[in-house]
């Protein structure tokens, strides 16, 4: 469940939302001006956020690394390396002539 407090009853009840959020574990959403402006939630809940956002990064990762072993199969191993390493060099070259205009 979550629940929803303007920010100036954040600044008069920190204790008590603070309490909300890590013992009655409620992601408390601030609002300044009507809108949605900050989330206030224990740390073993944002923690779980967290490491659910890692596990679906190494997941796609995972899945890409499958892709390319499967679309790479049937080329020589130097071949891939040197198109890699060429990649990697076209990224960094790039990169630089971005980071200096």
């Amino acid at each position: 469940m979550t629940a929803v407090v303007p920010v100036s009853e954040l600044k008069q009840r920190t204790g008590k939302i603070l309490s909300k959020a890590v013992v009655d574990r409620q992601d408390v959403i601030v609002e300044r001006y009507g809108q949605e402006y900050a989330v206030v939630l224990s740390l073993e809940r944002y923690h779980e956020l967290v490491d659910a956002a890692q596990a679906r990064v190494r997941e796609r990762f995972v899945k890409a690394q499958r892709a390319v072993y499967e679309a790479t199969a049937d080329i020589p191993a130097e071949e891939v390396e040197s198109i890699v390493a060429d990649a990697i060099q076209a990224s960094r070259l790039e990169r630089s002539d971005a980071s200096d205009s």
